[in-house]
Formats: C-alpha cells, structure tokens, sequence
C-alpha cells in the first residue's frame, strides 16, 4: 500500500507487524504469536472500513448514472471492473488462508469454514505453510502452483496493472503509486530474496495469515485509488453554482406578423460569489480569441459580465470573445462566443399617398427600410421599370418606370432560410411635365422695352415648381412681326436669335406684336412642346 495513503491506525498495525516479524526471528515464546492474531484482526477491520467506503463510492457512482447516463455510464463501467477484481483476488486469499488453516490444522470442510486464527493451535507452525507457500526443495523453488506463493504474486501483479489500465490518462496514470509491491527483497547487507521467501519461508502459519490479510488491505486500498480517481473523471470538473434563473434566449426580438416567435427557454446556473471574467473583441481571431479585448466596457456583478457598446454607426456588428470561469481545481475554464447585432437609426416614415409619383425617364430616388431589419438583408424588386441600388448599406435606391401607369415596389427578407415578403408600395407613373419658355424675360403675354427687347439674344425653357433640378435647351421656335408692311415669320433651328429676326427686333416700334411660336425643347425628360409667347413693345 503506498505509504502517503495509510491511516494512522494502519501505520502502528504495519509496525507492530514488523517488530513481531522481528521476534519471531529471534524464537521468541508462543505468546508473540497470540500478538499477531491481534494484528490480523485489526487488518481485519479496517479492511471492513475499506470495503464501507469503497462501496460508498460505488454508490455515488450509481446515483450518478442515473442522473446523467451519457456522462456516467463510460466511468461506472471502468469502476465495476475495479470491483470485480479487486473481489476476486481477495476471495481467492480468502480461500488460500482457510486452505493454510485446515491444511495445518488438519480440519475438515465444515470445522475450516468456521475457525479462525485465534482458535488455531498450530499457530507456530513452520513447515506445512512454508511447503504450501514455497514448496518443496526438490522441486522448482519457490513453486507456482496452486495456492502457492508464486501464484499469489502472479495475481497481485495482474490486479496491479489492471487497475492502472483503467485509467485513461497516461500522466495521471504514470503518476499513481497503488502500492503491491511485489519486488524482491533486501536488507542492509545487500543480500536479496524473492518476494514470495522473503514473506513466507520458514514464517509460522500466524504471521503468514496476518501476511495475507495484510495483502487484501493493499488490494483494497488500490480498489480505493482507482475508483476515486475514475469518479473525478465525473465530478472534478463539475461547476458549484448557488443560483439558478431561469433565461430565455430568442432567436429575434423582431417578429414580423404572420411569422414565428421562436426562444429558447432554460434554467441558468451561476455563482454569485465568483465572477467570471470576461474579454470582448470585434474581431476573433481563427481560435476564436478576441483581438485586442474590450474591457472598459465590461462589468460582473453577483456572477453575471454584462457588456456595454456605443456603436458609431450604422450596419450589422458581428462581435465576441471569451468568458472564463474557475473551475473547482482552480484552473480557468474558457468558453467561447460570437454573437451579432443590427445597429440602426431611429426612423421616421411619412408616405405623401397623394404624391408617390415615379417621372419617366427620370432617375428617380427610392429610400427603402424596414424597422428591425438590416438594410443588407432587403430584397427589392419593381414591376414596370427597374430599380437600382445607389447606396444599400443606406437603403437608397435610383428607380427608372417603364412605358405604364403604374408601378409596384416589392420588398421581402430572408429570415432563418425562408423568404419572408413585408410588402409592396404602389406608385403612379408620369410624364415629366413640359418647361415654362422665356423670351426677353416674358412668357405668356407680356410687355417688353424696346431697349430690352433689342438686348434678347434667344429663348429659354425653366423648369417651375417641380420636384426635380433639371436643365431644357430649346431646339428651334419661329419668330413673326409685322414687317415693313408684311407679316414676315423667320425661323431659328436652335434657342438663339437669327441675323433676321436681329433685324426685325431692331426695326420693332411702340405698339408692335411679336410672337414667338413653334418652340421645342429637349431635356431629361425627352422632347417637348412649349407653348407661345407673345410680346407688345413699349
């Protein structure tokens, strides 16, 4: 048994062995054997003990299985196999000191089923133990056959490495000392003997039981070793909370109607006297660490990190880390995380349902959004015409109609793998309307300075009170007067005035007409008709 795990009671038991191993050297009277049936019998006892709390384990190992088969199951399987041999070895020492008894004693069946060391007389008897546990000179020496020494030696080393099989763990297996030694003896001369003569020949029958009861103790105590450390395999790791809460994780805290509210409900276990420690990083790095962790805005009160961000723009902000955790040996636990959030602005939406007017052969701008839902994610489609994004990441869009009347703006999202539609927007569709013409800064029917008149070098087409900045050129307009006496119509072929009309214009007097007709302007919104100006001069 390794020496780190023996009682105290054991410790003075194991002495008391030696000292009374030592008389008997010396031939010391029958009463130091009676000495030894004491120590057997305490060996006897605390073998008891071992079994009690070996079989306490066992029962920890059970309850344990219950509760989490999956986690369990691998571990008790392992422990049950420590049980069985460590049962079998000691029953097979069990049946070797009852085999020494009656051998010895010359008992039948029944008498060595009952009699115990302390009743036997032939308790310093030499040559019937030594002849089973060693054997006979002329034979192969120490023997090997049954109930022999050298077979005991065989099991105990077998048992040895079974039980160190067991466990999985090269270092904490190259690490455990379960005792059952079995190499061979020295002592201070530097002479050496087999294990097997050195404990049993020429050994009277009470010190060599007290030998083998001894042995099962070992046996025992190595069954406590192995199990132990097969149920830290089950509980070594296991967290202390004293807190449970429940907690409910959603997959969205925005549900469109029509769609599904999906969470996740349990119970939360945590300590409220450890706080975790937690870093936050934007950016993971391939082990999934955080990168330059964010600290400051990390605060644990009562065994709960909360963490804090003011985001400075908008988008989708993917971020994470690690959360750490004592475990119960005093190693930090790690556990990873990335989650993801949608910054957005707060929005206001007005619809002008009497102006949502789309200009043909415009582009016209389209803000497109939808509260709870990143810009990234829209899918926009349009009916009678074509829509284009200008800038998603900001919901703009660039719309150019077609040839109806009017048009459907189609918006939809995909939420967990299906296409979700949020809606449509209809809008009218229009010509752009024609621009007002301009002639010596009149249009309509005005008056116009002679002075004024003479400085006009062409005509003008502006767009008024329209939604749109847009710039007309006038392609042609006639110009008609009277004369010299005649109605004479010239004729320009772009928005400036001819080197006639220059003459009629200069030769115009108090009272006369002109009218600028025919005009035609070209722009964004195609070729236009304009209508006339007619002038008086002043």
């Amino acid at each position: 048994m390794a020496e780190k795990n023996l009682s105290p009671r054991m410790k003075m038991i194991s002495m008391m062995y030696l000292v009374l191993t030592a008389l008997l050297a010396m031939n010391v009277s029958k009463d130091i054997l009676d000495a030894f049936v004491i120590i057997n019998e305490g060996i006897e006892k605390t073998n008891l003990n071992f079994e009690n709390k070996n079989e306490t384990t066992y029962n920890a190992f059970d309850k344990a299985k219950q509760i989490d088969p999956i986690k369990v199951t691998h571990y008790w399987q392992k422990a049950m196999l420590a049980k069985k041999l460590a049962d079998e070895l000691d029953d097979h020492i069990d049946n070797l000191k009852r085999y020494l008894i009656q051998t010895t004693e010359k008992l039948e069946d029944a008498a060595a089923d009952t009699t115990t060391l302390r009743y036997v007389d032939a308790k310093d008897n030499y040559d019937e133990p030594t002849r089973i546990m060693i054997g006979d000179p002329a034979t192969p020496w120490p023997s090997s056959q049954a109930w022999s020494a050298g077979e005991l030696k065989e099991k105990i080393v077998l048992y040895h490495d079974d039980l160190l099989n067991l466990i999985e763990d090269d270092l904490v297996r190259s690490s455990m000392n379960i005792g059952l030694d079995t190499k061979d003896i020295g002592d201070v001369n530097g002479t050496y003997e087999t294990w097997a003569t050195g404990i049993f020949y020429h050994v009277p029958l009470a010190a060599v039981v007290t030998a083998l009861t001894k042995i099962q103790s070992d046996v025992r105590n190595a069954e406590s070793d192995i199990i132990k450390q097969l149920y830290s395999n089950i509980s070594a790791d296991d967290f202390k909370f004293d807190t449970l809460a429940a907690k409910v994780i959603p997959n969205s805290r925005y549900v469109f109607l029509g769609d599904t509210f999906r969470a996740e409900v349990m119970v939360a276990a945590f300590s409220t006297t450890q706080d975790p420690v937690l870093e936050v990083g934007f950016e993971l790095d391939s082990v999934g660490q955080a990168i330059n962790p964010d600290t400051a805005g990390v605060s644990v009160n009562r065994g709960v990190a909360i963490y804090t961000f003011v985001p400075k723009s908008e988008g989708q902000f993917e971020w994470g880390g690690v959360i750490k955790i004592k475990k119960p040996d005093g190693t930090p636990a790690p556990y990873k995380f990335k989650s993801d959030f949608m910054v957005a602005k707060p929005q206001l939406v007005v619809s002008p349902t009497a102006m949502n007017v789309f200009y043909r052969g415009l582009e016209n701008p389209v803000s497109i959004s939808a509260p709870g839902v990143s810009m990234e994610d829209l899918r926009v489609s349009m009916s009678n015409g074509s829509i284009i994004p200008k800038n998603k990441a900001h919901g703009e869009y660039v719309v150019k109609p077609g040839k109806g009347r009017e048009a459907n703006i189609n918006v939809s999202i995909e939420i967990n793998g299906k296409t979700r539609r949020l809606g449509d927007a209809k809008f009218r569709i229009k010509d752009v309307p024609p621009p007002t013409p301009y002639f010596a800064g009149v249009t309509g029917t005005g008056k116009v300075s002679t002075a004024k008149l003479k400085a006009a070098r062409g005509v003008l087409a502006k767009m008024e009170n329209f939604q749109f900045d847009l710039k007309y050129t006038v392609t042609q307009f006639t110009m008609s007067m009277m004369y010299k006496g005649s109605l004479v119509e010239q004729k320009s072929r772009n928005n400036k005035v001819t080197a006639d009309m220059l003459k009629m214009m200069k030769a115009a007097k108090r009272g006369t007409k002109m009218y600028i007709e025919d005009i035609k302007a070209t722009g964004p919104g195609g070729k236009k008709s304009l209508g006339g100006i007619s002038v008086k001069v002043l």
